[in-house]
């Protein structure tokens, strides 16, 4: 979307458009507006009407209908339903701005487990994976990670803040759940930090050698050994977010190996009975993350253990032994081969 006329009033809103401001905007002072201009910040939402596009519906609460514009079947790869701010659309219309972008507020679009997971393997900044239906297709909520509120004056931005901060609140708070009820879906959610990608190419990338080890024991390589039933423990339903230093060199920990990243991860449980992530990189910086799982019994200390055990009798079971040399050999043949 063009900025011109329109970058200052877009900075003036930039603190109050962003979801995780919705309180600080609510809390702004708002002069009176007509009933037609403004949500009040109290106003209830209503049950809502019901738009449906390729069989799928969408809630729109009847209060914020009129104030909505609702394109069914945006030309835009998987997605189906766009939502945009009508008096946002409107005010970069009047100012000449002829790309699209302004007002909006969110897209929902649907993928194959195919294309989720090519997702999953970069930066999905902007889009969040919500639901999964029956037939094996997953449910992706897009949301900007720009402002798009617009408006044709400094007074009209001020007047209609707690309108746009209302949208917002509810595309955000409650968009997610109407869908998921109403098309019969089941939730689901995947984590897209550092360590949800690296799991996620891991897992969904080409096979590669990797090597599991619980502190002071011995590396066992992994060649051949599905990782699949245990990463996605550890990938869907959770959340890794970065951490303050916790001390864990008196813990038990299990480390996993990714040659092809050149990263080791450490999985443990610190003494406040979180669970932690250490990412490590020879010669760089560590990152501590703090994990959470929606499964709130989940460990995944506990994860890695039933993990490297099973992967110990595969080996058992095969007649096959694991060394770092082994693994050593392995990755110098990788690189050649790149």
């Amino acid at each position: 979307m063009k900025r011109g006329k329109l970058l200052s009033a877009l900075l003036v809103a930039a603190a109050l458009a962003v979801p995780g401001n919705f309180a600080l905007a609510e809390k702004a002072a708002v002069p009176a507006a007509s009933a037609e201009q403004a949500v009040s910040v109290e106003a209830p939402a209503g049950p809502g009407r019901l738009y449906e596009s390729q069989g799928l519906k969408l809630r729109v609460p009847e209060a914020y209908d009129k104030l909505l514009l609702i394109e069914p079947s945006p030309a835009q790869g998987d997605r189906f339903f766009a939502v945009a701010e009508k008096a946002s659309v409107e005010a970069a219309q009047k100012a000449g701005e002829q790309e699209t972008g302004a007002g909006w507020i969110f897209s929902l679009g649907k993928v194959t487990a195919e294309e989720l997971h090519q997702k999953l393997c970069g930066d999905m900044s902007g889009a969040e994976l919500v639901a999964r239906d029956a037939e094996g297709a997953y449910y992706i909520y897009y949301h900007p990670t720009d402002v798009r509120f617009v408006r044709e004056s400094q007074e009209a931005m001020e007047r209609d803040q707690a309108q746009w901060t209302k949208l917002n609140a509810w595309s955000w708070d409650y968009v997610h759940g109407d869908f998921i009820r109403d098309n019969n879906l089941t939730p689901v959610t995947a984590d897209n930090s550092n360590i949800g990608i690296y799991l996620s190419r891991f897992i969904y990338g080409p096979a590669e050698a990797y090597t599991l080890a619980k502190k002071d024991e011995v590396p066992v390589l992994a060649d051949g050994f599905s990782p699949l039933p245990y990463v996605e423990k550890l990938l869907y339903g959770a959340s890794y977010r970065s951490a303050r230093d916790t001390q864990m060199i008196k813990f038990k920990y299990y480390s996993l190996v990714l040659p092809r990243e050149g990263v080791r991860l450490d999985f443990f449980t610190g003494k406040d009975g979180n669970n932690y992530v250490q990412e490590v990189h020879e010669g760089w910086t560590n990152y501590l993350y703090r994990a959470t799982y929606e499964d709130k019994d989940l460990k995944a200390y506990d994860v890695m253990g039933k993990w490297l055990e099973d992967l110990k009798a595969y080996h058992k079971e095969a007649g096959t032994a694991a060394t770092l040399e082994a693994a050593s050999d392995w990755e110098k043949k990788s690189k050649k081969k790149k």
